[in-house]
Formats: structure tokens, C-alpha cells, sequence
């Protein structure tokens, strides 16, 4: 299993399936996963987990599975201390989509977003598809907020 931090609360990786490697995320300090493979891990019970069960596919996400995400990664920033980690099988395509749709969500631009995964693990593939249905959750999601007035910022 391999970790890479984004930021000091942000992580992507590998699939954690073995004792040991929930050893190694509760020793980083990690409380919060986004779990994306296609199938559910049993192992992640002392964490506090989502999962987005989806096949890497390369074809769009629907909108759900974005806000599940979004909400998800809000609530487990609320608390100063918490640390989220996204995994999928190998930590190269569904959980960097995944960070650069978080980042991107927290206000930083593409390119940085980008980047900034990169710099962390620099053979990641930021799917296309995955990136264009998180962009499309975003500016629809943000048109709401503007008729409301809510602004809806992340801070990381």
C-alpha cells in the first residue's frame, strides 16, 4: 500500500486491504477515507468511510457521486485534526480524480490542482471523463449557490 499527501490533511493511494495496512493510515493520522474501487474493502471499520463503489471505467460519474464526496470531505474537515485519504486499486487514476475534484472543490484552480497531485505522485492519470463530470458538479453546483448566496468555500 502506498500514501501520497497532497497537503497536511489530504491523501491518495492504494487500496488498504491488509491489518497492517490500516496500521499504516491509523499511524499517519488518517480518520476519514473515500474509498472508490468497485468493490467494498471490510477491513476499514475504524475509520470513518465512504464508498463510492464505481468500476475505472473512464465514462462520466453522475452527479450523486460527487456531492456524497463533497459533503463527506466537509463534514470530515470540520474537525480540526481529521485527515481523509481516497483510495482505489492502485492509487493512480480513480483516487487522483478524486483529490482533483476535492481540490478544485476547495477552490484551487486546475492547473494547481493538477499539479500539486503530481508533485505528490507524478505518474497519476487525471481521467478525462472523471475531471469533465466533477467540473460539471462544480459550475452546476456553484450556479445554485450563487441564485442562494451561499458561498459554500472549503478551507484546507
Amino acid at each position: 500500500m502506498i500514501v501520497f499527501f497532497v497537503n497536511r490533511r489530504l491523501a491518495f493511494g492504494s487500496k488498504a486491504r491488509l491489518a497492517r495496512h490500516i496500521e499504516k493510515l491509523e499511524s499517519l493520522g488518517i480518520t476519514h477515507v473515500i474509498d472508490v474501487r468497485h468493490y467494498a474493502g471490510k477491513k476499514l471499520r475504524r475509520s470513518k468511510t465512504i464508498r463510492l463503489n464505481f468500476k475505472d471505467d473512464a465514462r462520466p460519474r453522475p452527479m450523486w457521486f460527487y456531492a456524497r464526496a463533497l459533503r463527506f470531505y466537509k463534514k470530515a474537515l470540520k474537525h480540526p485534526n481529521s485527515k481523509v485519504y481516497v483510495m482505489c486499486r492502485a492509487g493512480r487514476r480513480r483516487s487522483a480524480s478524486m483529490v482533483y475534484f476535492l481540490l478544485r472543490a476547495s477552490g484551487i484552480g486546475p492547473r494547481k490542482a493538477e499539479d500539486t497531485i503530481r508533485r505528490a505522485r507524478p505518474c497519476i492519470q487525471i481521467v478525462r471523463a472523471y475531471r469533465l463530470s466533477g467540473e460539471q458538479y462544480l459550475h452546476r453546483t456553484k450556479r445554485w449557490q450563487n441564485l442562494w448566496g451561499n458561498k459554500g468555500e472549503i478551507n484546507t
